[in-house]
């Protein structure tokens, strides 16, 4: 019997332990888009399709990359006056953008309305020229084909499939107000000349760090 009882005590133990332990572990942030968080982002561009947000059919600008001139820049061609930082002030809905002390960007933006935009620092881990972006359901469901000019971050807690980025948005004039599921909307002027400055260097319309092109660094507070 004092057998039986002490397994069964080093069971609840266990079970106890395992508890308090998935308890005690960080939680993933929500997905900022792509519908779930099971997949890395991938870059799209899908011209002729309409768009879904808040309840209503957006018109999708088309991209014709044969009329863009792509910018590939040399590793080390860039003039720059200092280290490049990102600061996302979610309060005032403002970001700034520094090279060395000198400010380079500073412009309105919207942050999480129906989803929390995190606050941490992160690096910028891929840039991609266009992707879709959805998620919600019922009448928070939003389908965004060609999302122009992304740029997404992460770090150790928050990781690359949670999809959260810097981008441009064409489908509110809401800047300086959280609009978002998450990521941090931009004017798509403000996100095309971010999206020229920030390192990656543009090689593509899909750029990923590596150990000589590395990624610039995102403080959100």
């Amino acid at each position: 019997m004092k057998n039986k009882w002490g397994y069964i005590g080093s069971l609840l133990v266990v079970v106890l332990g395992v508890g308090l332990g998935y308890l005690s572990r960080p939680k993933l942030a929500e997905c900022a888009n792509l519908g779930n968080c099971g997949e890395l982002p991938v870059v799209a561009i899908n011209n002729g399709e309409s768009g879904i947000f808040a309840g209503r059919e957006i018109e999708v600008p088309e991209i014709d990359l044969q009329d863009e001139q792509l910018v590939t820049r040399v590793l080390g061609e860039e003039v720059t006056t200092g280290e490049k930082q990102i600061y996302v002030d979610l309060e005032k809905q403002m970001l700034t953008a520094y090279d060395g002390e000198t400010i380079y960007l500073e412009t309105p933006i919207s942050t999480g309305k129906w989803g929390r935009t995190p606050p941490g620092e992160y690096t910028i881990w891929v840039k991609m020229r266009a992707t879709r972006m959805e998620g919600g359901t019922g009448a928070d469901y939003y389908n965004l084909p060609n999302v122009p000019y992304v740029m997404f971050f992460s770090n150790e807690k928050v990781p690359k499939i949670a999809g959260y980025s810097l981008h441009g948005a064409y489908w509110h004039n809401n800047f300086g107000h959280a609009m978002s599921h998450g990521c941090v909307n931009m004017r798509q002027i403000d996100a095309q000349k971010l999206y020229e400055w920030v390192t990656p260097i543009t090689t593509g319309t899909v750029t990923y760090t590596d150990a000589e092109n590395t990624g610039t660094k995102v403080t959100i507070f």
